[in-house]
């Protein structure tokens, strides 16, 4: 292994651990809707096509994984939207004008 590989693997390494890391410390952001995933998973994309137009195996690998990823993620943080509203919508309907003391966010 060439001192080049060996530099090039650390900082891949570091670069994973602290990517890694900032994620599982930062979790979830309380705003994190479907429309920012969804944007999220248009801009992997257009790394994708990039990286295919290039000729650019990893990249355009990566930019899959960040589409596949961030596409999973939309569905599922619609699904919850659609979820939701729906919820509020039935306390809407069965409380009338009162149902804001009966509903109960995310319970």
């Amino acid at each position: 292994m060439k001192i080049h590989n060996a530099n090039r693997w650390i900082a891949t390494g570091a670069l994973g651990v602290l990517t890694l890391s900032g994620l599982v410390l930062t979790g979830t952001p309380a705003q994190a809707k479907s429309k920012n995933w969804k944007k999220a998973a248009i801009a992997g994309a257009a790394v994708t096509g990039y990286g295919l137009v290039k000729g650019k195996g990893r990249t355009s690998t990566v930019g899959a994984a960040a589409t596949a990823g961030s596409y999973y993620m939309y569905r599922k943080s619609k699904k919850k939207e659609n979820n939701e509203a729906k919820r509020r919508a039935w306390y809407q309907k069965r409380y009338g004008r009162n149902w804001r003391n009966h509903y109960k966010p995310g319970a």
